[in-house]
């Protein structure tokens, strides 16, 4: 795990922290580990030993340690591929390596420590349950602090350098233990002699290997693998409409998938070795379909029930009752499957590489099928029921053929789960016209009518359920005036000039910059369909060039100059750490004309705790070799801006284009400039690359923003709006 954030991290200064590379990172990973367990199970088949397992682990060892380097080769070889292909690549060529080593690892070990037929499942269970509770550790530690904090290098030399100590244990045990290697050589020969006796007879009292048994059997190692998948996936994007796609709630959602299966493989293996029927294993698979079908149901009514407990509350409780159960008994799954075709104990490595490997391999498949095609197109509460019955149709049939009448219970478990779907009644105050999950998390356009006794007649965009543009529906002119003083500061430079933004929303400031200003806009978008609905429902303009790409990796490819550089990408309420480091940031620098300007629209928080993310942007900006001027928007921190105007010399705003007024009054922008020698820097950091860290530092400022669109959600569901769909 600590491996596999690390990897995403690394590759994200250039490619970016969208999802496709998380999806190509978790792709490789689970890759890596297919072909590991695979080879693994070949190596115990072949006679498993300490020497050959320490060897695997030293040269994982030597590649986590090479992994800052491996990252940066890596990318120089794949720059100026395709975006798509350049992360696979990228992601193979870092990832793959290390993590076939350590797909190596557990097989070997079931094998070794497997010293009896009636005890595989218990083993096998045990050794990837102590695997996975190592795994929550490391996300929790390396993902909530280690890696934004200490940075990817240490993180890197502590992570191998931990691997590495395991081999020299070895060594030193080997050397200070060799008085007692004679009388441990013979002990290991008898011992050696009576398990092939005792496997012997096993082999004699249950046969051949149960091929017709196997052949079958291991489909449900597919089905187990594919769904741990899309469950994780699906869980992640029901969460995110009420509490966001933070680093914190995807950390969640990992740790407790990772918990589930790690007490799913602990009693999969105790109930395997006791109950060695294929019937335990129906009803494991039953009772999984249970709760995979009532999923989004549980999903829904439980995010409003705690909805007066404080977030990260929430999100633990909400991710434990949403994952845990079904999860807990998929975990069961592999243990049982391991136990069912181990035809002996010396068979057991071999049989954990097999059954993990067709797991994990048809995890890679479903990955990218339900991230790119079946969440888009058909949303999650569909999948999560059909998921379901795929996981109960086999075990539902078998056992009412053998007059388990008991399982008839999930027929009335389907129909309710069906029934339960909600759908948007005709509501007084809201209207829906645009819905869909894909890659940013969800988008929604909403005409708003009224709200607490109100009059409105705005249209919203909201990215998991945060505001990101507002607009009169009739007009479609911005309601929010923080893109006014946006474009009063762009207005110094005259018709023609080239700006470019990095993210677009429904387009307001956009609009501002080519219809109002003249210039010529390039505008930077990750999700395509963010493009299709500012333009469709926010009236962008056709003359705006639209690049859809991740911010940051456009700012490192294009070689094209700017007079303004517009930073205004947010994912939710979280701005994405690679965007706003100072290698980032320099990158940007550079691609400024002569008297050119960096304009970043943060959150408008500046002072405390809150606003410790702001004043490290600026402490970042200064970092980059820029002289940077502060200007907070009118109105109060939770609902205002925080614009910084970055140059290579200090900008004067006295002559612009666009002014702005009050009540017919025309305004001096320069009174609004705020001084920086008010702002306390003593607990500011300078953003890079290798500590990403403002997602933590926005937590606080987060919060508050989607506390206020917490009310606007709650009134949203009042109305017969889903979570989502």
């Amino acid at each position: 795990m600590a491996v596999e954030l690390m990897g995403a991290k690394l590759v994200a200064p250039f490619y970016g922290n969208l999802l496709y590379v998380w999806t190509a990172v978790l792709t490789i990973t689970v890759l890596g580990l297919t072909l590991g367990y695979y080879i693994g199970g070949r190596l115990a088949k072949n006679g498993a030993s300490e020497t050959t397992l320490f060897v695997v682990l030293q040269i994982s060892a030597v590649l986590v340690l090479a992994l800052p380097l491996t990252s940066s080769i890596a990318i120089g070889l794949t720059k100026g591929m395709g975006l798509i292909v350049g992360i696979c690549v990228t992601c193979i060529l870092l990832l793959l390596p290390p993590m076939l080593c350590f797909g190596i690892v557990g097989p070997m070990v079931v094998s070794l420590m497997s010293s009896q037929l009636e005890t595989v499942g218990k083993t096998a269970g045990t050794v990837y349950f102590t695997s996975t509770l190592g795994g929550i550790a490391a996300t929790f530690f390396f993902g909530l602090y280690f890696i934004p904090v200490a940075g990817l290098r240490s993180c890197a030399t502590v992570t191998g350098l931990a691997l590495a100590a395991l081999p020299i244990v070895y060594i030193a045990k080997m050397a200070f233990g060799s008085l007692q290697c004679a009388d441990k050589h013979a002990l290991s020969k008898r011992r050696h002699a009576a398990a092939l006796q005792s496997a012997s007879c096993e082999r004699r009292i249950s046969g051949s290997h149960p091929s017709t048994v196997t052949r079958t059997i291991y489909l449900f190692a597919v089905l187990e693998g594919a769904t741990v998948m899309a469950v994780e996936l699906m869980s992640a994007r029901m969460v995110a409409p009420y509490f966001g796609l933070s680093l914190y709630v995807w950390t969640t959602v990992i740790g407790f998938t990772l918990l589930a299966l790690a007490i799913g493989y602990f009693f999969g293996g105790v109930i395997a070795d006791k109950y060695r029927g294929p019937d335990a294993l129906l009803w494991v698979l039953l009772i999984a379909s249970v709760f995979l079908l009532l999923m989004h149901l549980s999903a829904s009514l439980l995010t409003i029930a705690f909805e007066n407990i404080s977030p990260r509350a929430a999100v633990i409780l909400l991710s434990a009752a949403v994952i845990l159960p079904p999860l807990t008994f998929l975990g069961m799954v592999p243990t049982f499957l391991i136990r069912r075709v181990s035809a002996s104990a010396d068979h057991a490595g071999a049989s954990t590489g097999i059954v993990y490997a067709i797991s994990s391999a048809s995890g890679i498949i479903a990955l990218p099928v339900f991230g790119f095609f079946i969440i888009p197109r058909y949303g999650l509460t569909l999948p999560s029921i059909v998921t379901g019955l795929a996981v109960g149709a086999v075990p539902f049939a078998k056992l009412v053929a053998q007059k388990e009448y008991a399982s008839l219970l999930l027929v009335p478990v389907i129909l309710f789960s069906f029934m339960a779907i909600k759908t948007q009644r005709p509501g007084k105050g809201v209207e829906v016209q645009y819905f869909s999950e894909g890659l940013l998390g969800q988008l929604l356009v909403a005409d708003l009518s009224s709200y607490k006794d109100q009059k409105f007649n705005d249209r919203y965009l909201f990215v998991n359920r945060i505001g990101q543009t507002c607009l009169d529906k009739d007009t479609l002119k911005s309601k929010w005036g923080d893109i006014y003083y946006l474009a009063s500061i762009c207005s110094k430079f005259p018709e023609k000039s080239d700006a470019l933004i990095l993210g677009v929303g429904g387009g307001a400031f956009t609009n501002l910059l080519q219809n109002n200003l003249g210039f010529n806009v390039d505008a930077v978008e990750l999700d395509r369909r963010v493009q299709e609905v500012a333009r469709r429902y926010f009236g962008l303009s056709n003359k705006v060039n639209i690049i859809v790409d991740d911010a940051r990796h456009y700012l490192e490819e294009t070689q094209k100059k700017y007079d303004v550089i517009v930073f205004d990408a947010y994912r939710g309420e979280f701005p994405p750490p690679h965007v706003f480091s100072v290698e980032s940031l320099t990158r940007a620098k550079s691609l400024l004309k002569k008297d050119g300007l960096i304009v970043v629209n943060y959150n408008g928080f500046l002072e405390g705790n809150p606003g410790r993310a702001a004043r490290s942007i600026y402490k970042t900006l200064l970092a980059a070799g820029l002289e940077v001027r502060i200007l907070p928007t009118p109105g109060a921190e939770a609902i205002r801006s925080v614009v910084f105007a970055a140059s290579r010399k200090k900008q004067d705003f006295r002559r612009l284009r666009m002014t702005l007024s009050k009540d017919g009054q025309q305004l001096d922008i320069e009174t609004f400039f705020y001084d920086p020698q008010k702002l306390d820097l003593n607990d500011a950091v300078i953003l890079t690359d290798d500590k990403p860290i403002l997602e933590l530092l926005n937590i606080p400022g987060g919060k508050v923003w989607r506390k206020t669109y917490t009310e606007m959600t709650k009134a949203f569901s009042k109305e017969g709006v889903p979570l989502f769909r």
